[in-house]
């Protein structure tokens, strides 16, 4: 074997969790190489540009944790970008609004402020309710995302919960049943539980317990300048440290000898030499695909077969000539109409149905139904970040909606084709499907935002394929492995692995999904690699970065072109 080049650390790949991960490694002194095959770092979370006019935002919506006292302000001290990277609140009466006809529930920071809020909104449920926001509040504030990563820790998080501890376990559905709730009042509070691409039929309680507190009990925030300005702080920690960072340079296999790491090898061919590999790829492609599925444990082999990912998203992109200066800030959960809510029986029959897409013999069929049905999120990254002169044109704005879909590609009209290629894009079926879902956007974007639909100026569809293409996802899921009862805390995959000098990081970690678990197991996979406990060490105020180091950011900086096309 041909060795070009030897590394402490190598990453595959420059999601989150990834460029976490190398920061911390590079920020302590390790040679670390991170490999991306995409042009942009920041996976699911980087932003695109369209006519030199407008940025929209794929994966950043809402950050939680990020007070002075937060874990995500913590990592982002420890590495020296603390004063480089600037939250804005979303609206505290208010940072998700969910709303259908004659309906409006915000969805407010604080606890007590959410209680009112419920009692406002189902005056007929106070009782019901009270039940709801107490279980809620008791597991959500025992709640340590820490304690995430083992048995002993969910233990702990229970006994902390008390009484409702005993709860955390049911899927969320069932528990706005056993509470009382009507089919309506069920269905309102359900439409949340897509933020984190999850049925709330599958989906444990503890796990929306946690949701809640991290954005009802810590606030939510969004970062100045877009989401990519987190990719480009970590890509100047990486390499103000000696680190180095290739765009377009795709991984093709881990390397291993007697059962542990030695390197990577490259799509091109070349070889790379490192005794410890973070893997932020998809996780099961990284054991199916760099891997090798026989080469793992037979045992873990096993494990690996039976993980379910959850569902894919879809992301509508819309420029419009509207001025949302003076609306809230908030986001948005759209419900159409209450047709599924008739009673709990037409609610699970939704989601199998809707939902999953069961029972259509034509994606045709099913999209209209989708279209016309399906609750979904709408918000505005220009809103959120007013001060953004990339986002949108002066007296414009950036509205994106999203919504949980199946990921069958018959549905989507691009079965049989090679997905990697594109050539799936220009399918007359596929066409089809993007128009329906997109009207059935626009009809939701104009329930959040009256006047917006009829003044879009530029707007487009990321489908299950175009996860797929871009971002490598299976099944085109950007959230990782599901969030259900067999596949949470302890039982999700840990930063180690059974294989020597390979680590995993990411959404589908077990300290996952979302922004903050996929930066926290960063952390704690360049911990494993030191030999330290790093989530202590930076909660305590410790820093391993020389922040003087780094370059200074000018006014005009652009986190965009900074983290494009790279080869250090």
């Amino acid at each position: 074997m041909h060795v070009d080049k030897r590394w402490d650390a190598i990453v595959v790949g420059s999601g989150l969790g990834g460029l976490s991960a190398a920061a911390y490694l590079a920020a302590a002194g390790r040679k670390t190489l991170l490999l991306e095959r995409y042009t942009t770092l920041g996976g699911s979370s980087h932003v695109f540009g369209r006519r030199g006019q407008w940025e929209f935002d794929c994966g950043i919506h809402y950050v939680s944790h990020c007070g002075p006292d937060g874990i995500v302000t913590a990592m982002m001290r420890g590495i020296g970008i603390d004063d480089r990277i600037t939250w804005l609140p979303m609206d505290q009466s208010g940072f998700d609004r969910i709303i259908g006809p004659g309906f409006e529930l915000p969805t407010p920071v604080g606890w007590d402020a959410y209680r009112a809020n419920l009692l406002d909104a189902f005056p007929a449920e106070r009782k019901a309710l009270r039940r709801f926001h107490g279980l809620m509040r008791r597991i959500g504030e025992a709640h340590d995302r820490n304690d995430m990563a083992t048995a002993g820790g969910m233990v702990r998080w229970a006994g902390r919960a008390g009484r409702a501890g005993a709860f955390m376990g049911l899927p969320y559905a069932a528990t706005l049943a056993a509470l009382g709730l009507s089919p309506r009042t069920a269905y309102a509070l359900s439409v949340q539980s897509g933020a984190v691409a999850c049925s709330p039929t599958v989906l444990p309680t503890a796990a929306m317990a946690a949701f809640f507190q991290d954005y009802v009990g810590t606030g939510s925030f969004y970062p100045e300048g877009g989401g990519q300005i987190l990719a480009a702080g970590y890509a100047e920690v990486i390499t103000a440290h000696g680190g180095s960072i290739r765009t377009n340079s795709e991984v093709s296999e881990i390397l291993l000898a007697d059962g542990r790491v030695q390197g990577v090898r490259l799509a091109d061919g070349e070889v790379l030499s490192s005794a410890a590999v973070v893997s932020d790829a998809d996780i099961i492609k990284t054991y199916s695909d760099l891997i090798g599925i026989q080469r793992l444990p037979r045992l873990f082999r096993r494990r690996v077969a039976g993980w379910k990912m959850s569902q894919p998203l879809i992301n509508g992109f819309f420029g419009v000539e509207v001025d949302l200066g003076n609306t809230p800030n908030s986001n948005y959960f759209a419900i159409p109409d209450w047709e599924p809510a008739t009673s709990f029986r037409s609610m699970a029959a939704f989601g199998h149905n809707t939902l999953s897409g069961n029972g259509f013999a034509v994606g045709s069929d099913w999209a209209r139904d989708m279209a016309a049905r399906q609750p979904m999120f709408v918000q505005s990254s220009s809103r959120r970040d007013p001060g953004n002169r990339r986002a949108a044109p002066a007296g414009h704005a950036t509205i994106e909606v999203q919504t949980v879909t199946p990921s069958d590609p018959r549905l989507w009209g691009f079965d049989g084709y090679n997905v990697a290629d594109g050539d799936y894009s220009k399918d007359a079926t596929y066409l089809e499907i993007k128009k329906i879902i997109i009207d059935g956007m626009l009809d939701r974007m104009e329930q959040a935002f009256p006047g917006s639909s009829s003044k879009v100026k530029v707007g487009e569809l990321g489908t299950p394929a175009t996860q797929t293409r871009f971002v490598n996802n299976t099944a085109g899921a950007p959230f990782g492995l599901q969030l259900r009862l067999s596949q949470t805390g302890p039982l999700r995959p840990r930063d180690t692995t059974p294989i020597p000098g390979l680590y995993t990081v990411g959404t589908s970690t077990a300290w996952g999904p979302g922004t903050v678990g996929s930066m926290l197991s960063g952390v704690n996979a360049a911990g494993s690699i030191l030999g330290r406990d790093l989530v202590s060490f930076i909660r305590s105020g410790g820093r391993l970065a020389d922040s003087s180091a780094l370059p200074t950011w000018d006014d005009d900086f652009d986190p965009f072109t900074t983290t494009r096309t790279r080869r250090d």
